[in-house]
C-alpha cells in the first residue's frame, strides 16, 4: 500500500455544468435523467424523483463526459460528500453541485472506490477540504488532489467491494419487494375506495400537529424516542419511518407538543416539501412541520392509504397549483372515502398482511445497513480480513 491522490485512481475527474438541466417538454423524446444532490441518498443514486431530459439537454450536459456504469458521482456542495455509483442501464446527466469520477480499472475497483469514498476517514478528508463563508463546497482541483493514505491492490479491492456490495444488493432486493407490495396495497385500496362516497377529511380524521422541544434544554435531546421531522417523512423508504435522525427524551414529550404517536400513525408533511406521507413503524414524536393521524375508527393499514390518496388529490387541487403549506382548514377541503365499518375491517385485513411484509423487509435492510457501515471502516483500515468479512456477510444474507 502507498499514498496516492484520488486522481491517481481515476481516468477522469470532471465537474458538471454549473446549471440545472431543463426538464423535457411534453412530446420531446426522453434521452435520460438529470440528477442532483437530492437524488444521491445513502450511497445510492435514486431515480424515482429524477427529472427526465430531452436529447438536446442530455447532449449539452454530458459534453464533458457521458456517465457510464461504474462511474462515481460525488456531490461537492449542499451537501459535500454524498457518493453514488452509476449502475447498468442508467442514462444520466449531472446537475449542478455534482462531479463525475471514472475509476481507472488498472488502479481501482469501481465498487471499492465507491465504498472508499463513503468511509468515515475519506468523508472526513473531504469535509476538511471544503471551504466557503456561507455554504461549504469542494473545488474540482481539491478532489483531484485529495491524498488518500492506503489503497490495497486491485484484486483485494475487488474482494472488499464484492463483500460490501453483497449487502447492498440484498438491500436493493428488499426494497424492490417492499415497493411491489406497496403498489399492490394502493391498487387494493383504490378498487374498494372508488365504490363509496367521499367526505371532507376533517369529518373522519383528527389531525395532530407536532412540536419541537426546547433546543436549549439538553435533557430533552438524545433520548430513545424517535422524533420525526419533515425530512424523515420525505426520505422514508416506501413510506415507512423505522428510525429518525434525532431522538428525544420522555421529558421532552411531557413538556412540548412533540407527543409520542403509536405505531401505525400516519404523518403528513405540512411545510417545506408539502404532502409527503409516511407511517410510523415504531412509537415516535413528530415536529411542527407535520400533522399526524392516529388509528381509530379508521384502522392503521387503511389510514395510511387514505391519507396518501388524499394528499395526492390535495397536491393537484387549485388548477394544478400546490399548497405552500397545510393547515387545519385544508382538511375541510380535501376529501376521503367514507367506508362502512365492515368494509374497513375487511380492507384493513387485506392490507395489513402486506404492510407487515413491507416492514419486515425494511427492518432487515436497516440491519444490513448497520452491518455494512460497521464492516466498511474495518475493511478499509485492514483491521478486518476480507475472509472474515465474507463469512459475516454470508451468515447475514
Amino acid at each position: 500500500m502507498k499514498d496516492l491522490t484520488l486522481a491517481d485512481l481515476c481516468t477522469l475527474v470532471v465537474d458538471c455544468k454549473n446549471r440545472t438541466p431543463p426538464g423535457a417538454l411534453p412530446g420531446e423524446d426522453i434521452a435520460g435523467f438529470a440528477i442532483g444532490t437530492p437524488n444521491i441518498v445513502n450511497g445510492r443514486i435514486q431515480l424515482s424523483d429524477a427529472k427526465p431530459v430531452s436529447r438536446e439537454a442530455f447532449e449539452t450536459w454530458t459534453a464533458r463526459a457521458i456517465p457510464q456504469a461504474g462511474d462515481i458521482v460525488l456531490t461537492r456542495e449542499a451537501p459535500v460528500g454524498r457518493v453514488g455509483r452509476v449502475e447498468d442501464g442508467m442514462r444520466l446527466c449531472l446537475g449542478q453541485r455534482t462531479m463525475l469520477l471514472r475509476p481507472n480499472e488498472r488502479r481501482a475497483d469501481s465498487r471499492f472506490l465507491h465504498y472508499f469514498l463513503l468511509s468515515p476517514h475519506i468523508q472526513g478528508l473531504l469535509h476538511a477540504q471544503a471551504s466557503g463563508s456561507t455554504v461549504a463546497h469542494l473545488r474540482v482541483g481539491q478532489v483531484r488532489d485529495l491524498r488518500i493514505p492506503r489503497v490495497p491492490e486491485v484484486a483485494e479491492q475487488h474482494r472488499i467491494g464484492a463483500v460490501l456490495g453483497a449487502l447492498d444488493d440484498k438491500i436493493v432486493v428488499n426494497e424492490r419487494i417492499a415497493t411491489t407490495a406497496d403498489s399492490m396495497c394502493d391498487l387494493i385500496f383504490q378498487s374498494r375506495a372508488q365504490q363509496h362516497t367521499s367526505v371532507p377529511m376533517s369529518q373522519l380524521l383528527q389531525p395532530i400537529l407536532g412540536g419541537t422541544p426546547d433546543r436549549k434544554n439538553e435533557s430533552y435531546w438524545g433520548g430513545i424516542i424517535p422524533w420525526a421531522s419533515a425530512k424523515d417523512v420525505v426520505n422514508a423508504t416506501v413510506g415507512v419511518v423505522t428510525s429518525t435522525e434525532e431522538y428525544i427524551t420522555e421529558a421532552a414529550t411531557q413538556n412540548s407538543r412533540a407527543k409520542t404517536m403509536r405505531p401505525g400513525s400516519v404523518v403528513l408533511t405540512a411545510r417545506g416539501t408539502v404532502g409527503a406521507v409516511a407511517r410510523l413503524a415504531v412509537p415516535s414524536a413528530i415536529n411542527q412541520s407535520c400533522y399526524a393521524f392516529e388509528p381509530g375508527r379508521v384502522p392503521a393499514a387503511v389510514l395510511f392509504h387514505m391519507v396518501r390518496s388524499a394528499s395526492e388529490s390535495m397536491l393537484g387541487m387549485a388548477h394544478g397549483t400546490v399548497f405552500s403549506t397545510v393547515n387545519m382548514k385544508t382538511f375541510d377541503h380535501v376529501e376521503i372515502p367514507d367506508l362502512p365499518a365492515d368494509v374497513l375491517e375487511t380492507l384493513n385485513g387485506d392490507l395489513a398482511s402486506l404492510h407487515q411484509l413491507i416492514v419486515s423487509h425494511l427492518r432487515e435492510s436497516r440491519q444490513l445497513v448497520t452491518l455494512r457501515d460497521t464492516l466498511l471502516p474495518q475493511l478499509m483500515s485492514g483491521r478486518l480480513r476480507v475472509k472474515d468479512a465474507e463469512k459475516i456477510v454470508e451468515d447475514a444474507t
